[in-house]
């Protein structure tokens, strides 16, 4: 689940960069090798992501050669699928200039949250905010993920709020759920039955696994007589079946409050 985690995030950040050369002149290289780096970019440019880390990989000399190689490379990755191999090229060959990218530090901070090495985690996440400029959407991420790590770590919700509409609401539902507060359910009910423009059916999935997750059978089994099979979500009319069918523990394959990643991974599929 953490791979997908990275790719919906990262698709957005990455899209709404310049792809281009910024700052090494590109003089001393290897006519080859800037070729294929330059072929590379414009396949990324075009979402062919496989194509364009083959013409990556055959440029590979420029890692620490120019700044953003690294950034490009470590992109293409994620976007792949190969999270943990990007992992192990931005450890591999961080250097003072080659590292200045949000991603970077995101990637890492993500990746010591997984291994709830919390603290790490801060230190990824804090220097991060240095790359941030003026791009709200990666201020939103850095943010809320601010709040996550402090529910993880201090075990109750900070009290310093986001203003960033329902959004911060379905995230403090999240933390609420993580932390079985009392009131979680209230916050679950008032959550997916807004009556907000915006769909939040798919939320009555999470309800009925924190329901389960806390054995109140009974209420799950009046949500979902309720559910009109027809006019659902598959992962609703899925939810609907396994509860029908008393498979319980299937919910926990695809969804656990008590589980840190498949929160995180829940924050950044609603920021897609």
């Amino acid at each position: 689940m953490l791979i997908k985690l990275f790719k919906f995030v990262l698709i957005l950040l990455f899209y709404q960069s310049p792809l281009y050369p910024k700052s090494k002149a590109l003089n001393d290289f290897n006519s080859d090798q800037l070729s294929n780096y330059f072929s590379g970019i414009v396949a990324y440019d075009n979402n062919d992501n496989s194509q364009a880390l083959k013409f990556f990989k055959s440029s590979k000399y420029l890692i620490k050669k120019h700044n953003s190689y690294l950034e490009n490379y470590v992109n293409t990755l994620v976007l792949e699928g190969r999270v943990q191999q990007a992992k192990n090229e931005i450890k591999h060959n961080l250097t003072k200039d080659n590292s200045n990218f949000f991603e970077a530090h995101l990637v890492l901070a993500l990746d010591s949250l997984k291994k709830k090495n919390y603290k790490k985690s801060k230190e990824h996440l804090q220097r991060s905010y240095e790359f941030i400029n003026n791009d709200r959407f990666s201020l939103i991420i850095a943010d809320t993920l601010k709040q996550y790590l402090y529910v993880f770590e201090k075990n109750d919700i900070s009290k310093i709020k986001n203003k960033f509409g329902n959004f911060s609401f379905i995230n403090e539902v999240f933390q609420r759920c993580y932390l079985k507060d009392k009131n979680t359910k209230v916050y679950f009910n008032s959550l997916v039955n807004s009556q907000s423009d915006a769909d939040y059916s798919r939320y009555i999935f999470f309800y009925l696994s924190y329901l389960l997750e806390n054995n109140e059978y009974e209420e799950a089994k009046i949500i979902t007589n309720n559910i009109n099979n027809i006019n659902s979500p598959l992962l609703i009319s899925q939810g609907k079946k396994w509860v029908e069918n008393q498979k319980f523990e299937e919910f926990k394959k695809i969804f656990s409050c008590s589980n840190p990643t498949d929160i995180i991974s829940e924050f950044f599929f609603f920021n897609i």
